[in-house]
């Protein structure tokens, strides 16, 4: 296949990280955790984050024995050529699942708040095309242009959320353990999903340096964004409490109500154009990303090629559903609750099937020599 190695810096990739996970406290995700654990969902991403770094510290651990190949590589060496295809097209029909409900989604957010009049099919074709546009430049463009806004995207997020403490109240977090801590914990494993991209990143390792860099950036990213969903979470529920569970999106109705004194009443629009921005990078990464697993299935050397029809097809697939209600309940629901826990298995049965094979064995032998 055709990559362009080592273009890719930690930096630019702890950015694209940041940016494609982080990205969910801004949107429905807070809304979705809030309807099953009421008040204590701002648990979930810390606990979901503890859940899910077994399977991907040993997801890492298997990929370290064969240094700078991708996921895809690894389990079709792993797991052979039949059974390694079936499940790499597993995660590709998964990923690519997601991707057209999560644009799907902003194309909802982009309307209801801010061009109401727009049909919902321009907004979003036009997110497909800039997107399109973005991915066809390669990863290394990407990453460079995610290294320039992710800072501005994470300050002002966090400054959106310090202004909406102005309307909160402490109380509304108690009780603190909400429906109960058996609740909290069933809810926790089954809300994997939320770091389910680290998995998919892997794809990324021949891109970078080196594997090491690649762990140093995934446990950055992964620590980074677990504060900063639970403190996005967190701040939504002292500000909204029982009433979360009906907001659609709390980023975009929160910043509604927040004001820099009486000289700056309506700064909406200044987070609404950085949350744009990193919607763009978020979802121009999303499709090479799955762009490439579709190129590595049916090898397909030049798959940059590839970009726009694929981008169609999910610009079709995200179409069906009539209404936001329908996506954020019906379709998402669906991924939310699977992708998480499937990939987590996946990354168990990687390392045992290289346990099983003597890898571990053969590459401390290797070491030692």
């Amino acid at each position: 296949m055709k990559k362009q190695l080592g273009k890719l810096g930690v930096r630019e990739y702890v950015s694209i990280a940041i940016l494609m996970v982080g990205a969910k406290a801004m949107e429905d995700t807070p809304t979705h955790l809030y309807s099953k654990v009421q008040n204590a969902s701002w648990m979930i991403p810390i606990l979901s984050a503890g859940l899910f770094f077994i399977p991907l510290f040993l997801l890492l651990k298997t990929l370290t024995l064969f240094q700078d190949k991708d996921l895809f590589s690894v389990i079709q060496k792993l797991l052979g050529k039949y059974l390694g295809f079936i499940v790499c097209l597993l995660i590709f029909l998964i990923s690519s699942y997601a991707i057209s409900f999560d644009t799907r989604t902003y194309t909802n957010i982009i309307r209801t708040f801010y061009f109401t009049t727009t049909p919902n099919l321009i907004i979003y074709a036009l997110l497909m095309v800039i997107c399109t546009y973005g991915a066809k430049k390669g990863i290394q463009h990407i990453g460079s242009v995610a290294y320039l806004v992710v800072y501005l995207t994470v300050v002002s997020l966090w400054f959106a959320l310090m202004l909406s403490t102005q309307e909160s109240t402490i109380r509304a977090i108690f009780p603190i353990w909400g429906p109960g801590k058996l609740e909290i914990l069933k809810q926790s494993s089954q809300k994997l999903t939320l770091f389910a991209d680290f998995f998919l990143f892997t794809m990324f390792i021949p891109f970078l340096t080196s594997i090491k860099e690649f762990k140093k950036g995934t446990w950055f990213a992964f620590v980074y964004v677990s504060i900063q969903l639970s403190g996005a979470i967190l701040i939504f529920i002292c500000m909204f409490d029982a009433s979360l569970g009906g907001i659609g999106y709390p980023f975009h109705t929160a910043i509604r109500f927040i004001s820099i004194g009486n000289f700056l009443p309506n700064v909406e629009i200044i987070f609404f154009v950085t949350w744009l921005v990193s919607a763009f990078i978020r979802f121009t990464a999303f499709l090479y990303l799955n762009t490439l697993m579709f190129g590595h299935l049916f090898k397909i050397k030049d798959f940059e090629y590839l970009i726009p029809s694929l981008a169609t097809i999910y610009l079709l697939i995200g179409s069906i559903p009539e209404a936001p209600v329908n996506v954020s309940l019906e379709f998402k629901a669906v991924t939310l609750n699977i992708a998480g826990p499937t990939f987590a298995a996946i990354s168990l049965i990687l390392w045992l099937a290289a346990l099983l094979k003597g890898e571990f064995k053969h590459e401390k032998n290797r070491n030692s020599m």
